[in-house]
């Protein structure tokens, strides 16, 4: 029976389908898609989000509200009669090829690692729902934002997760650091490494940036460096300002409000911690 539907819904859609100058049924088959499609498409062009569009680290939650959902299953998002699909990491080969036999464009989001990947997917996307001008106020807003936050001040700053991981050169992480003008205190390291307990001991950042702190997602397993009484003294000894989990939890043009909120914030410590830098 679910089969017979599927072909009837998907012999509709050939007749409808076809390459169109603005989409009118997108569907979305991630939450990371989900904020590119949130914040660029007009919300009549949304035909369905997916299952994780309203949780806690999807930061456009609030406007999710009302469309509907699908999981990235062939005959779920068929009955949505999408005329473009967007995917940041949602949906396996299978479905991918599916959408390729009907002729049903896959925009995909790319992988981000610094704030010109963002203008890159941003764009990209914006062209794709044919909003290329919001693409282009989003992007104004951030590089706004960036700017206020120029000034280098290279306090240290070390990001911490409550599974005890930093991040090193090659992240966003470490580009985001680098725009609120801090150095990033994990060194020379590349990609996401172990917390370096050792370090923290013996020098302690100016400031600690904590990521998916509050997230109700998150789970912390009892040997997490982030429990270790050395590095609980040393959140204990500096501020620490707690990362938005939806900014980081998919990267798109609100990093750089974050950044400068991030700038800010060392700014504002900077007073109480002069003479105290390792």
């Amino acid at each position: 029976m679910r089969v017979r539907i599927l072909l009837t819904v998907i012999g509709g859609l050939l007749l409808t389908s076809g390459a169109v100058a603005q989409p009118q049924r997108i569907v979305s088959l991630d939450y990371c898609a989900d904020q590119y499609v949130l914040g660029l498409a007009d919300r009549s062009q949304i035909a369905a989000l997916s299952p994780d569009a309203r949780a806690d680290f999807s930061s456009h939650a609030a406007i999710a509200e009302g469309i509907a959902q699908a999981r990235p299953l062939a005959e779920e998002i068929i009955a949505h009669r999408p005329d473009m699909v967007v995917r940041s990491w949602g949906g396996d080969p299978r479905i991918l090829a599916l959408f390729e036999r009907l002729d049903i464009p896959v925009h995909q989001i790319g992988y981000i690692a610094d704030f010109d990947d963002i203008r890159r997917e941003t764009r990209g996307a914006a062209s794709a729902f044919g909003q290329a001008e919001r693409g282009d106020a989003v992007l104004a807003a951030m590089d706004a934002a960036l700017a206020s936050a120029s000034a280098a001040s290279e306090m240290p700053a070390l990001y911490v997760t409550p599974g005890g991981v930093t991040a090193g050169q090659g992240t966003f992480i470490d580009a985001l650091l680098g725009a609120a003008g801090l150095r990033n205190a994990a060194g020379g390291q590349t990609g996401w490494v172990s917390m370096p307990l050792e370090a923290v001991a013996t020098q302690v950042p100016a400031i600690f940036v904590t990521g998916f702190a509050n997230s109700a997602t998150d789970r912390v397993d009892r040997w997490s460096a982030s429990r270790h009484p050395v590095m609980r003294r040393a959140l204990g000894a500096r501020p620490v300002l707690a990362l938005d989990t939806g900014v980081i939890a998919c990267t798109t043009w609100l990093a750089g409000a974050e950044a400068a909120r991030l700038h800010a914030f060392a700014r504002d410590h900077q007073p109480m911690l002069r003479g105290e830098q390792p």
